[in-house]
Formats: C-alpha cells, sequence, structure tokens
C-alpha cells in the first residue's frame, strides 16, 4: 500500500519538540490516520536524499541494517486491516504481511505492558546484522 508523502516542514523547532516530549501511556480511542502512520515511518526510516539513499535515522556506513514494522490493532488506523506490515522505505509504501490483531502477542511480549495492548499501533525495530557484519566484520 502506497503511504502519502512525508510532511517536510514543521511548525515546531526540534529545541522546542525536545522540551515538550513526554511518554503517554493512555490513549484514546481514536484510529490513527494512514497521513500519521506515514509520517511516523518516514520519520523512523525514510529516504532523506534519494540520489543517495540515505535515511532519517543515521547509519554505520550507510548500511542501513533496521527494518521498520508496524503492528496494527483492531480500528487503530482508518483505512487499513489489523495485522503485521513491513515499511520499505525505499518506495515509502507499507506490505501487509500478516493478518491479526498482534498488539495482545506483542504485549504479553513485553512482560505484560498493558500500554502496548491498548495502542492503536506499535511500531517494531528488527535488525538485519549481515548488513553491518559484511562490511565491518563480527564484532565480540
Amino acid at each position: 500500500m502506497e503511504l502519502p508523502p512525508p510532511v517536510t516542514r514543521g511548525i515546531m523547532s526540534v529545541e522546542e519538540a525536545v522540551l515538550k516530549r513526554r511518554s503517554v501511556r493512555s490513549y484514546s480511542n481514536k484510529p490513527l490516520s494512514l497521513e500519521d502512520v506515514s509520517q511516523l515511518l518516514w520519520a523512523a526510516q525514510g529516504i532523506t536524499d534519494p540520489t543517495r539513499g540515505f535515511r532519517a535515522a543515521p547509519s554505520a556506513g550507510a548500511t542501513y541494517p533496521l527494518e521498520v514494522y508496524v503492528v496494527v490493532g483492531e480500528n487503530g488506523v482508518i483505512g487499513l486491516e489489523k495485522g503485521l506490515y513491513h515499511y520499505r522505505p525505499d518506495k515509502h509504501i507499507i506490505e501487509y504481511v500478516f493478518e491479526d490483531d498482534l498488539l495482545p502477542v506483542l504485549s504479553d511480549a513485553a512482560l505484560g505492558q498493558s500500554p502496548i495492548r491498548e495502542a492503536p499501533i506499535s511500531i517494531v525495530i528488527a535488525a538485519v546484522y549481515e548488513r553491518m557484519t559484511s562490511r565491518y566484520g563480527e564484532r565480540v
């Protein structure tokens, strides 16, 4: 599924965002929009320089070992089915990987944290170590 383009100009400085940042563990029952999800995924790993393939998050040697997934709960995102999606930064799309509400399973894996179960989505970041070790070798 193609995602809406990210917004690349904000109305708040980085400094103000850092000053106002707070963790929230209580969520509204209102689903997220596809634009919200698009913006979050782009900020996590989106392409910022299409010519060189650079991304929003830095990476040693531009190896980009991180893969981003979004777990969508029942009625978590307007226009998306519940399930697991893989983010493809090269095309700014998400691919449907698994159909089911995995937030309860993810919550259990996180020692039963209820905010994970109650959130509309959870973003999961995994690493493909071979992308680093193929360039830098095994590290001990």
